[in-house]
């Protein structure tokens, strides 16, 4: 045995070496071993020294406002919208906080190399937080999740990582999603943020798909106890500047916003309508008080409960409603176009074509007048109106739609437009005509396969709230437990604004509260 003092090339320790590996090919290949190191069997590699863990950005949060986005490594910031956020964290007494998120990208324009950078940019360093923050019972922060920016879905795998409450995802792609919940339980919702720094991607599909729908924004978040508030913020991708309700932010200041476009709500079902929603909606310092949009657009307006195809065949409905004096179809008619007069005085209302609002034609179809003298009379008229108007023309046989037949005949002089099939209506860039029901090409809709039809809209049929890609999609003004409903729910009372710059935001309404409450400065200045 060589008993000579050498570097064990295991161990890497010096030490008298009295064996060697033998597995070398030739008497030159052998590695010299300590006794030790022979014993363990094959080598192993050696364990990499220990990193320096992650610095901790976690100060305490305990404002009752926040305004909150996020950021990437070793990339700039958008220098305007910063600057701007800092104007309207001020303004709404609001903290601002910043979620750190990486993403390895070798063709950078900042950086030659991201392999470890754990940076971002020095005028971030006072907001930036990145651990798990609960902001109040029914709300957490999720500062420690950082998710690949070019993720075409970051919500997703989220729904139960905070149990029942909802929860904040920093990510550069706006999204959110509303989860079903138990009907005695606080509604659930998931967000992402936005970001404040520029886009920053590799030229691959991902890279390029990420930069399309990198938005340039926040969310604001407003706790009122156990209750909160969550709206977008949408800057301009030039300038940094945007709006929120009825102030519009820029680096410079805070000055008033000019009226939104409009105002599209959620599902309205005018006989049904909570009227707490309501109340939010059209009463005192309610929400077209504040923005005051120049069009309202009212989804499902007409209810139908009168002439409700699912009814048939079922007598203890039709016992209910004879015994509560809902079967006159002509008064849920009238009563349905009152609602948007009086509501819509002084402003455009438009009527988008809907499921419900069809229930109408369903029945003038199916309907035999002469086993329902209650409604014969309505019904005739209502068929002689459609029967004058049937034709043959380029595409086939038509004739009018007896909701939209009814609420010409009965608008009088308001600004009530009720959109024909397939009629368009564009708000600023945001098409607005569609209610969700039906899909592309003959299929069912649904949010995800009407934000791809080539534009921004806004759909609402589900009574759901949701933000996917291109597609914002409204809630319901009803109550959040209807005759059909039953199980848990992801139901919520939610509109969408779009402001005067063509931003959109979604409204919640939560226990008769569309926001947070205005601050005493505030409102002495308004």
């Amino acid at each position: 045995m060589n008993s000579e003092t050498r570097e064990c090339t295991r161990c890497g320790k010096t030490k008298r070496l009295i064996a060697f590996d033998l597995s070398g090919r030739s008497k030159t290949q052998r590695r010299h071993v300590c006794r030790i190191c022979r014993g363990r069997g094959q080598a192993r590699a050696a364990a990499p020294p220990p990193e320096d863990p992650p610095t901790r950005y976690g100060r305490p949060l305990s404002a009752t406002r926040y305004l909150i986005t996020s950021a990437q490594n070793s990339t700039p910031v958008h220098a305007g919208f910063l600057a701007t956020l800092q104007v309207a964290a001020k303004h709404l007494g609001a903290e601002l906080v910043v979620i750190p998120f990486r993403y390895k990208n070798p063709t950078s324009v900042w950086t030659r190399k991201q392999d470890d950078d754990e940076c971002w940019a020095p005028e971030l360093e006072p907001y930036l937080f990145n651990v798990r923050r609960k902001l109040n019972d029914n709300l957490v922060l999720l500062g420690d999740v950082k998710t690949q920016p070019t993720a075409s879905s970051p919500l997703t795998g989220f729904e139960a990582l905070t149990g029942a409450e909802s929860c904040i995802v920093g990510h550069p792609k706006m999204q959110f999603r509303s989860v079903p919940a138990p009907s005695s339980r606080y509604p659930k919702i998931l967000t992402t943020t936005g970001a404040v720094t520029r886009r920053n991607y590799t030229d691959t599909k991902a890279g390029k798909l990420g930069a399309f729908h990198h938005f340039l924004g926040a969310i604001v978040v407003e706790l009122e106890g156990r209750h909160f508030h969550v709206r977008q913020v949408n800057a301009d991708r030039v300038t940094g500047e945007f709006t929120d309700l009825d102030q519009h932010y820029t680096p410079d200041g805070a000055t008033r916003a000019p009226p939104a476009l409009g105002l599209v709500m959620g599902d309205t079902h005018a006989r049904t309508t909570c009227p707490r929603v309501d109340a939010a909606t059209f009463g005192p310092e309610g929400i077209v008080e504040t923005l005051q949009p120049q069009t309202l657009v009212f989804h499902d307006l007409f209810d139908g409960h009168t002439v409700n195809p699912h009814h048939v065949g079922d007598p203890f409905i039709a016992a209910a409603k004879h015994s509560g004096g809902a079967t006159n179809v002509r008064e849920e008619v009238e009563h349905a176009i009152e609602f948007v007069r009086q509501r819509g005085a002084g402003r455009k209302s438009v009527i988008v074509s809907s499921n419900h609002d069809n229930f109408l034609a369903r029945w003038v179809r199916a309907t035999d007048w002469r086993h329902n003298p209650g409604n014969a009379k309505f019904y005739l008229e209502t068929a002689q109106a459609l029967l004058a108007s049937a034709k043959m023309g380029p595409g086939g046989a038509e004739y009018d739609d007896p909701f939209t037949y009814w609420v010409e005949r009965l608008r009088g002089r308001a600004q009530i437009r009720a959109l024909k099939k397939n009629e368009g209506l564009k708000i600023g860039d945001v098409e607005c005509s569609l209610h969700g029901h039906e899909g592309p090409n003959g299929s069912k809709g649904t949010l995800k396969n009407l934000s791809r039809v080539g534009g921004k809209v806004i759909i609402a049929h589900n009574h759901t709230p949701g933000i996917e890609e291109g597609g914002y999609q409204v809630g319901t003004s009803t109550p959040l437990r209807l005759e059909y409903t039953s199980g848990p729910t992801s139901w919520q009372n939610a509109h969408c604004v779009v402001y005067a710059s063509g931003k959109r935001s979604l409204l919640l309404i939560v226990d008769g509260r569309w926001r947070g409450q205005i601050p005493d400065a505030r409102r002495a200045r308004r």
